[in-house]
């Protein structure tokens, strides 16, 4: 009996391995840790979210994207693929007319109403989601096996992974310090400490003061700020003067000459708030920053 079975199971084997890949579905883990299956490789894709279109590029899909949303700007290639709305309002009937094979989404950046409704439409979403660094290599794996591009996947992924230890090892023995991040200033927000941003000044030895509220990117008060009397206040500040992310830092003024003042850093929002592999350079511009005092 059990030789039989031995022998049954062998010949399944076989015959699953000379499946062709039509029927054999992929698999992609979404932020929740549920599954979207995909029956072949995507060949028509839509990302809703910039940084996801930083990583199908990465990933080596360019010529899969069909569609984008604003402020996809890289790589510059990236501008001329058409848009179709924004993170929050997408052209649904554009969206129904392209019938792409995969749009990938950006789960705490994308309404559930808007991705609900794409899924009404017969449109495999993807919900993504990276909450530390280590997750973009990840992602970055995953995208090339759902895009059939898992050579130049695997690459980048690796890539991003030593350049990642590398920074590990670099500042690893730097003295600690509290940080304040400011993402806008009217009304003034911040992150968490769940968010992608402080796992990933962490690197630097960094403490966000904020790092135990609840809520992943909260609005803050100066005050609250002020009490706190962090070491360093981050600000982003792009080399795009039109920029949303250009912050004003004027507010911080009477407290500067208190006795008590901060060091202020800019960084390039492109690189820290994005969720893509460029955040390293976010991460290199703080540590960097901070050495050279």
């Amino acid at each position: 009996m059990a030789n039989s079975l031995w022998r049954i199971s062998l010949l399944l084997s076989s015959f699953l391995c000379c499946l062709p890949t039509s029927l054999i579905a992929i698999e992609l883990t979404n932020a929740d840790g549920s599954f979207v299956a995909l029956k072949i490789p995507a060949t028509s894709v839509v990302t809703l979210s910039p940084n996801l279109t930083e990583l199908v590029f990465a990933a080596g899909g360019s010529d899969k994207l069909i569609a984008v949303v604003e402020w996809s700007d890289f790589p510059e290639a990236a501008k001329e693929i058409p848009r179709i709305g924004n993170a929050f309002r997408l052209d649904m009937e554009q969206l129904l007319k392209l019938k792409p094979d995969l749009v990938i989404a950006w789960d705490s950046g994308n309404p559930a109403e808007v991705l609900e409704k794409i899924e009404s439409l017969g449109i495999p979403v993807w919900r993504t989601g990276i909450s530390t660094p280590a997750q973009i290599a990840d992602l970055l794996i995953q995208i090339g096996h759902a895009l059939a591009t898992e050579k130049t996947a695997d690459l980048a992924a690796n890539n991003f992974r030593q350049q990642l230890q590398a920074i590990q090892e670099q500042y690893q023995e730097n003295p600690a310090f509290s940080y304040f991040i400011q993402l806008y200033s009217k009304p003034l927000y911040t992150v968490n400490g769940d968010h992608l941003i402080t796992q990933a000044l962490s690197l630097c030895r960094g403490n966000n003061i904020f790092a135990k509220l609840d809520v992943l990117a909260p609005a803050v008060s100066p005050e609250s700020v002020i009490a706190a009397s962090p070491d360093v206040i981050f600000y982003t500040q792009s080399e795009n003067s039109e920029s949303m992310q250009n912050n004003n830092i004027e507010h911080w003024k009477p407290w500067v000459g208190s006795g008590a003042e901060p060091r202020f850093i800019p960084l390039n929002p492109d690189w820290i708030s994005r969720p893509g592999p460029r955040i390293l350079k976010g991460v290199r511009q703080a540590c960097q920053a901070l050495a050279a005092k």
